[in-house]
């Protein structure tokens, strides 16, 4: 039988950086693997990586440097978005309150100059006073029509990604112009939601997965629609979450695979219900789980666990559908879930999923 195989991409302390953390993966066209993710250092700087695969995330290449901060920058959120023919998107973020963008044509082995986006996302202004904002971490989408969607959250707090909201830029030009989605804000009992992944339905149509906090819930919250205009915001009842980054995928073969850390964090909710104003406990990232949809999201399976100390996560797939790829933040430092120990890469036969 098959099993997973594990392999660990960056261990904290290893090479030049302190920890590495925000992972995302992408599959080419050509059928290489791209992991991305953040190198921060101990002066709190934070260099944007990516390592290939050519064997399908067996071993990997040598890290290559997408941006290096210059001057006091604080670099974050590298994300990655695999199109056709060879076309790779790398989108990252400046200070919160910056956007850029570069375009590959050879599956990522070189960029094009930078281009910045910052006055797009200012178009979300008529809707939100945003003050700072992020796209998310994890991949983008590229539609069946070849509609490029990038998730993104927006807060109109200061020095806090809170009070947030929900949003997309989306593109019908591979690249070249951007527009503005409508914002979802808090509502319906989701709460602020932010870090989003998007995937499309059978129908064309797309769903949206968002870590969002409101106290006394701990489950998953969703949207549909997109990516011009999103519905509301709800919640799935039978998806436990902690507060934290999780991933939507299209198969191959249309089914839709969703992982996240499936914890619903009791221990912090009762210390909620007792009038504390605790987040989280420190081990609410916890059993990172992969679920399969045969109905559009509608419903998921009981899923296959990973990992117990995990974090961040995010799912690709291999140019023969037959695996399952999860690239993921693993382990804690000092007990604390919040700071992650490594990044691993997972190959998960789709027939384990299956069964």
């Amino acid at each position: 039988m098959k099993q997973i195989q594990t392999t660990q991409v960056e261990v904290n302390g290893r090479g030049p950086f302190d920890s590495y953390r925000v992972p995302g993966v992408v599959t080419t066209a050509q059928g290489d693997v791209l992991v991305c993710y953040e190198g921060r250092s101990a002066d709190g700087s934070r260099t944007l990586l990516m390592r290939r695969s050519v064997d399908g995330g067996h071993t990997f290449g040598g890290r290559v440097v997408l941006v290096r901060p210059e001057q006091g920058e604080l670099l974050h959120n590298p994300m990655l978005l695999a199109g056709p023919d060879g076309l790779v998107w790398l989108f990252w973020c400046q200070d919160y309150t910056r956007l850029f963008m570069q375009m590959s044509d050879d599956n990522g082995r070189s960029f094009g100059p930078a281009r910045e986006l910052t006055d797009t996302v200012d178009g979300f202004r008529s809707q939100w006073p945003l003050t700072l904002w992020a796209i998310a971490p994890g991949h983008g989408l590229c539609m069946r029509d070849g509609t490029l969607v990038v998730p993104l959250w927006l807060s109109r707090g200061e020095n806090a990604h809170l009070p947030a909201c929900f949003a997309c830029l989306y593109s019908t030009d591979r690249g070249a112009s951007w527009q503005c989605s409508n914002v979802v804000p808090a509502g319906n009992g989701v709460g602020d939601p932010t870090e989003a992944s998007v995937a499309e339905k059978s129908d064309g149509r797309l769903l949206a997965t968002m870590r969002h906090e409101i106290p006394g819930v701990r489950r998953r919250a969703f949207c549909q629609g997109g990516p011009e205009r999103w519905g509301i915001a709800y919640l799935n009842q039978t998806l436990p979450d902690p507060v934290c980054a999780g991933a939507l995928l299209t198969l191959k073969d249309g089914r839709m695979a969703f992982v996240n850390c499936a914890y619903g964090d009791e221990p912090a909710l009762e210390r909620q219900r007792q009038g504390e104003p605790v987040r989280w406990s420190l081990d609410a990232r916890q059993n990172l789980t992969v679920r399969l949809s045969e109905d559009d999201g509608a419903s998921w399976s009981a899923g296959l666990a990973l990992e117990r100390e995990a974090g961040a996560s995010d799912l690709a797939q291999s140019p023969n559908g037959s695996t399952l790829y999860c690239f993921y933040e693993q382990g804690w430092t000092g007990g604390n879930c919040i700071f992650n120990r490594a990044l691993a890469f997972a190959r998960i036969p789709l027939s384990l999923l299956e069964q």
